[in-house]
C-alpha cells in the first residue's frame, strides 16, 4: 500500500520549472476502487435505461465486458451513438462517496501539501471523464486550466491539478500531452474550439498563440498521478483504441486564495489551522452546496 510522504525538494523544483510532474504509484487500491465500483454500477444503470428507451437491445448490454471496454461497446451498439456520452458529460461534476474518498486520499494530499502548504481546499473545478474511442467531442485542444476559470480573480492562485487515470492512460487511448515550461508565458488567450460557438465545446488556444516548448506525452498507469500547474499548456489527444480512457482531474489550492469560480463551493480537504472546517465525509461536501443554494451539477 502506498505511503507517500510528499514530494522531495528535487520533485518540487521540477514541478516549478516544468509546470508539470509525473509521480508513480501514489494511490492505493483502497482509494481508487470505490469510485470504479460506483461507475460500473452507473454504466449498468445507463445500459438498462437505454434498453428501456428502445435505444439498445436488452439482450446485448455487454454485462460481462471489462470496465475499460463496456461503455465503448454499449455506445457502439446504441441507436443514438452519442447517448451514452451525453449522460456522462452531464455528470462531469460527479459527486459520490467514492469521488470524495479519492479526492481526500491522504497520500495524494501529502503530495499537494508539498506544493501549496497544509491549508488545502479541494477546488470546485474538477471532472470525471470517460473518453470514448474515436470520439471527437472528448478531444480537448491545447489550453491552460486558468482559461476555464476567472483569471481576474484567480490570477495569483497556484492551482495544482492531480490528473488520475482509472485505467492505464496511453498515447493510443488518449492520454494528456503537456507543453513543458509553457507556464512561464503567463495567461494566454483562449477561444471556443468550434465554428458554431457551441457553449458545450472546449476552450482552447489558437495555434498562432502557442508558445514554443517540448511536447511531452504523459503516459500514466493506475495509481500514478500527473500534476499540472494552472498555467501550463496541455491537451487531451484522440483515443484511437477500442477501450474507454477513464480519468479524474482533481484540483487543489490554498484555502485563503480565490478559486476563480465565484459562488461554487470547494471543500476544505486538510487544515492545521482550523481542523473543524475539514470535510469528513461525502455528506459534508454535499451540505456545502445546500448551504450555498448551488446546483450540485455546478
Amino acid at each position: 500500500m502506498p505511503n507517500q510522504p510528499g514530494l522531495n525538494p528535487q520533485q518540487v523544483r521540477q514541478f516549478q520549472n516544468d509546470g508539470y510532474l509525473i509521480i508513480r504509484d501514489v494511490l492505493s487500491h483502497e482509494s481508487i476502487r470505490p469510485l470504479i465500483v460506483e461507475l460500473q454500477q452507473k454504466v449498468d444503470d445507463l445500459a438498462s435505461a437505454a434498453a428501456d428507451r428502445g435505444l439498445l437491445d436488452s439482450a446485448g448490454t455487454f454485462a460481462d465486458a471489462p470496465f475499460d471496454q463496456r461503455l465503448a461497446r454499449l455506445s457502439g451498439a446504441c441507436s443514438d451513438g452519442n447517448w451514452f456520452w451525453r449522460q456522462f458529460r452531464t455528470i462531469g461534476k460527479y459527486k459520490s462517496p467514492g469521488m470524495f474518498r479519492l479526492r481526500t486520499d491522504p497520500d495524494l494530499l501529502n503530495v499537494v501539501q508539498s506544493l501549496i502548504g497544509p491549508e488545502i481546499l479541494a477546488h470546485p473545478q474538477y471532472a470525471l471523464r470517460a473518453k470514448l474511442p474515436d470520439h471527437e467531442h472528448t478531444v480537448v485542444p491545447w489550453h491552460q486550466d486558468l482559461g476555464y476559470l476567472d483569471p481576474g480573480s484567480a490570477g495569483d492562485t497556484l492551482i495544482v491539478n492531480c490528473w488520475m487515470p482509472l485505467v492505464p492512460a496511453t498515447a493510443e487511448n488518449g492520454c494528456l500531452q503537456v507543453l513543458a515550461g509553457s507556464h512561464r508565458f503567463g495567461q494566454l488567450p483562449h477561444e471556443r474550439w468550434t465554428d458554431d460557438q457551441d457553449h458545450s465545446a472546449p476552450v482552447g488556444i489558437a495555434e498562432a498563440d502557442l508558445p514554443e516548448g517540448q511536447i511531452i506525452t504523459c503516459e500514466v498507469d493506475v495509481a500514478d498521478v500527473l500534476l499540472t500547474m494552472e498555467r501550463v499548456v496541455h491537451r487531451s489527444i484522440s483515443n484511437t483504441s477500442d477501450t474507454v480512457r477513464w480519468s479524474v482531474d482533481s484540483r487543489y489550492c490554498c484555502i485563503d486564495m480565490p478559486t476563480g469560480r465565484t459562488g461554487v463551493p470547494g471543500f476544505v480537504a486538510r487544515s492545521q489551522r482550523d481542523r473543524q472546517r475539514v470535510a469528513q465525509s461525502y455528506e459534508d461536501w454535499i451540505q456545502l452546496f445546500a448551504d450555498a443554494q448551488v446546483d450540485l451539477k455546478r
